[in-house]
């Protein structure tokens, strides 16, 4: 092959890679991006937004908090939220927080398809006055741990966990 035969046969490969280069760019862009899955979980004040959380609490007395959950995980899901009384500690060397008791207020199960929001009123009533969070675990149906799993290692099991801060009077 002759040096310009051979020009001529680079300057055609240079040309197609560029061609393959531009579509692939133009196919990239139009392409939606690809979300990891996850699930929403989160709480409402009873007017419905995210605000009028309660705080104080009678002891023994319900009241009203909106347990929110979307499914984002590409199929359909069926979830389990637990709801807890907890005693919780800040270590001031740490800054972090720690369990210390937790007893049970309520479960919501509930089924989701992919895009499906679950909005719904719970009642929270704690008898506890040392209580002082009020713990949302949510867990996926089939990965709720057995009732030996308590405490701390229950909240660490998790899949995604909400709480309030409250004063029980």
């Amino acid at each position: 092959m002759t040096a310009s035969g051979f020009d001529k046969l680079a300057s055609w490969f240079m040309l197609l890679a560029v061609i393959a280069a531009i579509a692939a760019t133009v196919i990239l862009i139009h392409l939606p991006p690809r979300e990891e899955p996850f699930t929403e979980l989160y709480l409402l004040g009873s007017s419905g937004i995210a605000e009028d959380y309660l705080f104080e609490l009678q002891s023994g007395r319900a009241e009203p908090v909106i347990i929110g959950i979307t499914n984002r995980e590409g199929v359909p899901a069926d979830y389990v939220v637990e709801a807890y009384a907890a005693r919780v500690t800040i270590d001031p060397a740490t800054n972090r927080t720690r369990v210390n008791a937790i007893s049970p207020i309520g479960i919501v199960r509930t089924g989701l398809l992919d895009g499906q929001t679950y909005e719904q009123p719970f009642q929270v009533s704690v008898s506890d006055t040392q209580a002082n969070r009020v713990l949302f675990l949510l867990f996926k149906a089939e990965a709720v741990p057995p009732a030996s799993v308590s405490g701390a290692d229950r909240v660490a099991a998790a899949y995604r966990e909400v709480n309030l801060w409250i004063a029980v009077r």
